[in-house]
């Protein structure tokens, strides 16, 4: 108070006033309250990309998870896999050179450097790999696979950010589920084939997300390919991953963009003072 007369409130944290700090009066705090603010709103499009990525990474565990399974029934051998991954890797290889056009003869040889220091020691190791369990029964060994593989799919990235997002945790994950799964082989080449595609699926093809095409095709492809691999080993696992990528792909992103018309946010004096820098 001043020369006899209350001093005009004004929002300010830095000079006294005469009022205490958490003061609002009544006509001004009802006022300040605003709804919705900064609220980003999806389209059903961009709702349903979101889902796809999701989707892809499922269907490539499904993918995954299938190629075991032949592998341990010798519908697949590991030379074939071997031969396969090679030749999709040296696709991805040029079409990766083509678009960025700026890898030098260094970085090359950098990258295949690293692939061959990788398959020697892989394949080196192989033999201790697939005699790392035998003391485990076969249901342990699914049971972790399985919960591992669940850790790699809640972990992942898939372009948004979020506390539970970790790539480090998500890839070695997929690895110790690799580890499990390859210890039920009888040699050492289907473990060393395994922990091969391993590495294609958890860690190349992420990385080769800007050289496949929209999210949304892409999806449709992984998921065909997965759905029809699975139709070979069983039809009741065939049912359930169909509707777990229905759900996810469809059901989610519809539920999603329809709810987002019943969110509600409410700031107001209450809120947190922010800083603000007046422009000079």
């Amino acid at each position: 108070m001043s020369n006899g007369k209350v001093p005009k409130w004004r929002k300010t944290l830095y000079e006294d006033n005469g009022y205490p700090d958490n003061y609002t009066p009544p006509e001004c705090f009802l006022a300040a309250i605003e709804k919705n603010k900064n609220l980003l709103l999806y389209s059903l499009w961009e709702c349903f990309s979101g889902a796809a990525e999701v989707g892809k990474e499922m269907s490539v565990v499904i993918i995954f998870w299938c190629c075991y399974k032949f592998l341990k029934t010798d519908l697949l051998q590991p030379e074939t896999l071997l031969v396969t991954m090679l030749g999709l890797l040296v696709v991805g290889c040029t079409m990766f050179i083509s678009r960025v056009r700026k890898v030098t003869f260094t970085g090359l040889l950098a990258g295949i450097k690293t692939i061959f220091l990788f398959t020697i020691i892989g394949f080196a190791l192989s033999p201790v790999l697939y005699k790392l369990t035998d003391t485990i029964s076969t249901d342990t060994i699914h049971s972790m696979a399985l919960s591992s593989l669940l850790i790699h799919l809640l972990t992942s990235d898939y372009g948004m950010y979020a506390p539970i997002v970790s790539w480090q945790i998500s890839l070695n994950a997929a690895v110790f589920s690799t580890v499990c799964l390859a210890s039920r082989f009888d040699h050492h080449l289907s473990a060393f084939s395994l922990l091969c595609l391993s590495v294609f699926s958890f860690l190349l093809v992420p990385l080769s997300r800007p050289l496949l095409p929209s999210p949304l095709l892409s999806s449709l492809l992984l998921a065909s390919a997965a759905l029809s691999l699975l139709s070979c080993i069983s039809t009741p696992q065939l049912c359930l991953a169909l509707l777990a990528l229905a759900t996810v792909q469809i059901a989610c992103p519809v539920m999603f963009h329809r709810l987002q018309a019943d969110k509600m946010t409410i700031h107001g004096p209450w809120d947190e003072a922010v800083i603000f820098t007046a422009p000079q």
